[in-house]
């Protein structure tokens, strides 16, 4: 273990179950209280002509707070900006947030990594944690790899990253990053008409339900039809956003409903087969398709105790649905899955002095959920392929997770320049599995597969149950009225997730799995005046414990990763018309166990899919108010596509132009071209035994114009 990983569990002063109780104790041996003011969960950003007013996150604290009080490495696009991008994925807008390098598949799909690799399964939902206004999107056991899909990001009034594991305030599936998508309870009512290329249409609106109350509902309506042959989709949200009272004494709730009907093209296979035009377009699996469903509900007290203390309540309800073709697996099994949900959030704010502040809380979650796995037709191909993946059911269990959390947050400033944040979070979540099909690996019917048995393994009936703290220390130091620097330290966990656990494979029956730790260690500075703002970090963060599927198809764990990174943003001004953006990435992700690849140990070798370098520089020019046109460069570097570093996809720049002219008080046009200079490019490549290389191909040149009307 290198002197930097030694340096951060070290520094970390210890935390851990002592430290716990500590922390959780402190606020009681403290008979002075004072409620942290709360706002609500509106956030304000820059004015049109880039006076920075406040800008506010939700992400660190689940209440809205300055940026002055919140971690460095949270970064935020606001509404301006947002309305430029104007994005039909949201990847278009987390490409412009540095250490972050999610990747699009088909349609609405997508992959993530924040300060990682681009993942794939369970394990990649399993450590970015999705919220829309500071909830979950899923469950705890549940989540899904595209799960962004259903967030409303069309009509985000912001959508913050956290880069490295979460705060005290979340949990489980917050092991390297977060991103949340805020929506907005008041604003311009309006109504956005959008076309582009592949018959890309959109319809867009929100209205104030009431002059007299923040009352808001949302559409978006979109159709696609894919620029590959047989890809389209149809694309439904609604969300209504509530808020009344003031800062001490209010109630806000939301509710947000979407619907995805996507026909699904896969990947080419083929040595740099995205580069030939025709086949870029071609659909191998035109029977593939995902259709899913999401509704989710809440609402949000918080009410003024007395003078020093404010209380903080929400309850959610969830419920979410999918059928798609699996057509990545050979016979293009149908999997159907389904959970729903309850929850509650809650936190007792104490301002205990004008410079100590601390939030304690209990959360809960309850999820029933369920998996169905089955193949109408017979498998074709190899006689192995044949004989061990018979048609039929293959999964059909139901799991109920349980999921019960206690945090401490302390926020100690000492004086106008220095700033200490602690916070720890403990957490237990009880699984409850059920098979609802024949245990074992046989056919549907209890009868035998040859070649040994067959490929899918339904364990028994089993509970199981994990208990996981995370911890984090954070020291800020305002060095003068332009430059701060910042030091955090802090560890994360996960739960294996429900398919980890119960979906099994060939001769294992149990899988003896223990959860996802993260170690971080990052130092922060951050330089601002009136013209320039600099942020760049560096941070170390180390993976333990990581599941995997090895090469006897077992889920195991005990795998660990390394990764040390340098991320970067800047924002010049530089006239009243010219400003300058670029935020960037330099990180190298490296396996930190002997994990045996055909034969050798791949320790010390590159993560696959794991850029070295990623980044945007955009050029913007504003005369005015009314009218403003911006070139964007994107970069991706190059990376390899497997564990053994043999096989590698060379990288891309993408070129893109955005315009935009306010023709009066109401009417506004905007532009996009995406992919100026038509460049041939994969969103997404890896590489298996069975395909060899295979790709994602990018889109071509892409136009779309749309008109905003503002009643």
């Amino acid at each position: 273990m290198s002197q930097l990983s030694l340096f951060a569990k070290k520094s970390f002063l210890g935390f851990n179950k002592g430290a716990a109780i500590l922390l959780i104790a402190l606020p009681i041996f403290f008979h002075i209280q004072v409620v942290h003011a709360q706002a609500e969960n509106n956030v304000v950003i820059k004015s049109a002509n880039n006076d920075v007013l406040e800008t506010v996150i939700v992400t660190a604290t689940r209440t809205a707070e300055s940026a002055d009080n919140v971690p460095l490495n949270i970064s935020q696009i606001g509404s301006q900006e947002l309305q430029e991008i104007n994005a039909v994925h949201i990847q278009q807008v987390l490409a412009r947030v540095p250490g972050v390098t999610t990747q699009r598949g088909n349609g609405q799909e997508s992959l993530p990594g924040i300060r990682s690799a681009v993942q794939t399964g369970a394990g990649a939902c399993g450590s970015v944690l999705v919220l829309e206004d500071a909830i979950p999107v899923r469950g705890p056991a549940f989540c899904n790899v595209n799960e962004l899909f259903d967030t409303h990001f069309e009509n985000a009034e912001s959508i913050e990253v956290t880069r490295g594991p979460g705060t005290a305030f979340f949990g489980s599936n917050a092991l390297t990053g977060m991103v949340n998508v805020n929506l907005a309870t008041q604003g311009p009512n309006y109504i956005s008409m959008e076309a582009g290329s592949n018959e890309y249409m959109r319809l867009q609106s929100a209205y104030n339900l009431s002059t007299q109350s923040r009352n808001r509902i949302a559409l978006s309506l979109t159709h696609d039809g894919g620029y590959r042959d047989d890809a389209g989709f149809e694309q439904y949200k609604l969300s209504w956003r509530h808020a009344q009272g003031d800062i001490d004494n209010g109630f806000n709730a939301g509710l947000t409903i979407t619907s995805l009907d996507q026909q699904t093209a896969g990947f080419i296979v083929g040595e740099n087969a995205y580069q030939d035009k025709r086949l870029a377009r071609q659909n191998l699996d035109p029977e593939a398709f995902r259709y899913t469903r999401s509704i989710r509900a809440w609402g949000r007290w918080h009410r003024q105790l007395n003078d020093t203390q404010q209380l903080q309540l929400t309850s959610y309800v969830r419920s979410s649905d999918m059928d798609f073709r699996m057509h990545f697996l050979p016979g293009d099994p149908l999997e159907q899955n389904a959970q729903t949900g309850v929850g509650w959030q809650s936190a007792l704010t104490t301002e205990h002095s004008n410079n100590f502040t601390s939030v304690v809380g209990i959360d809960g979650d309850w999820s029933d959920g369920e998996l169905r796995q089955s193949q109408e037709n017979p498998t074709s191909g190899s006689p192995f392929l044949v004989a061990t993946i018979p048609a039929g059911i293959q999964y059909d269990y139901a799991v109920v997770a349980k999921q019960l959390a206690a945090f401490s947050h302390v926020r100690w400033t000492p004086n106008d320049r220095w700033q200490v944040i602690a916070g720890i979070r403990g957490e237990r979540l009880d699984y409850e599995y059920d098979n609802l099909t024949l245990d074992g690996r046989t056919r549907d019917d209890g009868t035998d597969c040859g070649f040994g048995g067959c490929r899918y393994s339904r364990p028994a009936d089993r509970d199981d149950t994990f208990t996981d703290w995370s911890t984090k220390l954070q020291v800020r130091y305002q060095v003068n009225d332009q430059w701060q620097t910042y030091v955090a330290a802090s560890e994360s966990a996960r739960a294996p997730q429900a398919t980890e656990l119960y979906r099994l494979q060939r001769e294992q029956q149990v899988a003896d799995l223990d959860s996802v730790t993260a170690d971080n260690l990052e130092i922060s500075v951050v330089y601002e005046s009136d013209t320039l703002s600099l942020n760049a970090s560096i941070y170390r963060l180390d993976l333990n414990n990581v599941i995997i599927r090895d090469s006897d198809f077992f889920s195991v764990d005990g795998n660990a990763t390394e990764s040390e990174g340098l991320e970067f943003a800047a924002d010049w001004s530089i006239n009243t018309e010219w400003s300058l953006q670029l935020n960037g990435t330099y990180a190298e992700h490296k396996y930190a166990s002997d994990q045996i690849i055909d034969g050798s140990s791949v320790r010390g070798l590159f993560v696959d899919t794991a850029p070295k370098t990623a980044g945007s520089l955009r050029l913007r020019f504003a005369p005015n108010d009314r009218y403003s046109v911006t070139a964007e460069l994107q970069h991706e570097a190059s990376y390899f596509l497997e564990p053994t570093n043999a096989f590698e996809y060379a990288g891309h720049e993408i070129v893109n132009l955005y315009a935009r002219k306010q023709l009066n008080a109401q009417w506004t046009l905007s532009a996009r071209l995406l992919n100026v200079l038509d460049a041939r490019y994969a969103k997404r490549a890896d590489y298996t035994s069975f395909t060899q290389q295979r790709y994602f191909p990018g889109e071509p040149r892409t136009f779309f114009i749309s008109a905003r009307r503002e009643f």
